[in-house]
């Protein structure tokens, strides 16, 4: 009896991790050569993430600098990653079929609580869901999204007047409740208030979530389940599930009922238009939760990026008052010195604040690296891509390249001057990615943050201290600073 139960483990563990070991093995023989860091068995380079959340981003771009911008091999446990931070294979990467899936292996964790969705999302279903949604966030719905914005702004206004001359506070503590209202309506259709009643346990949830999922994907060690469920990371992780899920649930249910029983003058969130879409087009999700995955993600990307971006951007206007004062200008040209509603053709009156958008989006990008799968062998130059690796593209190192970038540590709007746009490959600068992958929000993003800023301006001035190259930041699911967006208001006064 005791040989068939050793027989039977033995054959179980041959059957799991024989083939990791025949991939493994090919991929090392293929990539040998390659320069990258120096190895130990079993966990490859994954000690180099031995270490606090906030200091990864700095490793990952040290390892860039070490040994790029040439691709480099670098091995999370037996995951091979092919790092690149080179616009030109960026280039070839991005636009390659190939390349088309995420690298399931690591983006299956924060797909644990978002589901197979539009970042985690992988299959030829997911082409055809991406078709679907993206029209629904069109230029007609961003006009008429201007209306919840401002409502929602103005609030936020009315809370920031409490902290004027009040001292040094941090900026996302004021902004995430704004923009978590906002997209609860306009995407989620929720009544949801949290400038009012404070952060829900949804918000919370939302919030843990991202580092949890972040932590999981860099530490090899929390990959396998048998051995992450006997800890209390599990409970945590089912915990934020639970909220959020819940929570995504009732708001679909919602807007089944508005769909059944419709609410004169009640704004049309994007969650009803896919309910709408649904029974027109029923069993067109593959998965009974494709739906709450789908709305889940499109909440959490809007309402991060939105919260992070505007903070930053703020930050740094304190830093750099000359730049704060163009912006100014610019806004007093085009609206005046009292704020009112805001017109898509309003915003588009605005280059300047445009440039500083893109600067703050250059430095503190939202997603710093991505990771995705090689379908195929694949011939990037003198190197051969493996099938089944990962390719490692890093942003945040590409967007701080001082040979693309005049000063690549400095808030420099001028980066993105049309003449110097021009004289950089394309490929060095991709905030939102490229491709058929790329961020479907990125017009909703620019225009909340642009009517954000309008109103801000106008009725405060803005003051930080430090300056953004000594600025210390982390990463999770976006990038983040380790200390918050520290600022202080005073009111504007207009002579």
């Amino acid at each position: 009896m005791f040989y068939v139960i050793g027989l039977l483990i033995f054959l179980l563990l041959w059957y799991y991790f024989m083939p990791i070991y025949l991939e493994y093995r090919r991929h090392f023989v293929m990539t040998k050569n390659m320069a990258g860091p120096p190895t130990i068995p079993i966990l490859g380079n994954a000690l180099h993430f031995n270490c606090k959340n906030e200091e990864i981003l700095g490793r990952v771009d040290q390892l860039c600098k070490k040994y790029g911008p040439s691709p480099f091999r670098f091995w999370l446990g037996p995951h091979l990653f092919i790092i690149i931070s080179d616009p030109k294979h960026v280039e070839k990467v991005m636009t390659s079929s190939i390349f088309y899936r995420k690298f399931s292996k690591v983006y299956k964790f924060p797909a644990i609580v978002l589901g197979n969705a539009l970042i985690t999302g992988n299959g030829p279903h997911l082409k055809a869901e991406r078709k679907a949604i993206i029209p629904m966030l069109n230029l007609n719905f961003l006009a008429k999204s201007l209306g919840p914005l401002d409502t929602h702004v103005n609030i936020c206004i009315e809370r920031l007047e409490k902290l004027v001359n009040k001292g040094t506070f941090n900026f996302i503590h004021e902004c995430h409740p704004c923009y978590a209202d906002y997209v609860k309506e306009v995407i989620l259709g929720s009544d949801e208030r949290s400038q009012k009643t404070g952060i829900s346990p949804f918000d919370d949830a939302m919030i843990k979530g991202y580092e949890h999922m972040f932590a999981r994907m860099f530490k090899f060690w929390q990959h396998f389940d048998f051995l992450y469920n006997l800890t209390p990371l599990k409970t945590q992780q089912d915990t934020l599930k639970h909220h959020i899920h819940t929570k995504g649930r009732e708001m679909i249910k919602e807007a089944y009922e508005r769909f059944n029983n419709p609410v004169p003058g009640r704004f049309h969130a994007i969650i009803d238009d896919m309910v709408e879409f649904l029974e027109e087009n029923p069993g067109f999700f593959k998965h009974e939760d494709d739906f709450l995955c789908h709305i889940l993600t499109l909440y959490a990307a809007s309402e991060d990026t939105l919260t992070i971006v505007t903070s930053f951007l703020v930050m740094c206007l304190g830093m750099n008052p000359e730049c704060q004062q163009k912006v100014l200008t610019e806004i007093i040209e085009v609206f005046g010195k009292t704020p009112r509603d805001t017109t898509t053709e309003d915003l588009q009156k605005l280059p300047y604040l445009t440039m500083c958008i893109k600067e703050t989006l250059r430095l503190f990008t939202i997603a710093p690296l991505i990771a995705r799968e090689c379908s195929e062998d694949f011939q990037l130059d003198e190197y051969i891509i493996p099938q089944g690796c990962a390719v490692g593209v890093v942003m945040y190192t590409m967007h701080r390249d001082p040979q693309y970038w005049e000063k690549p540590n400095d808030f420099y709007p001028e980066h993105f001057l049309p003449d110097a746009v021009s004289n950089r490959p394309t490929y060095c600068y991709m905030p939102f990615s490229f491709g058929a992958r790329s961020c479907i929000g990125k017009l909703l993003a620019n225009t909340a943050i642009k009517v954000f800023m309008v109103k801000l301006l106008q009725l405060f001035e803005i003051e930080a201290d430090g300056d953004v190259s000594t600025l210390k930041i982390k990463m999770d699911i976006s990038i983040r600073p380790v200390h918050g967006c520290l600022v202080r208001l005073k009111k504007r006064e207009w002579t």
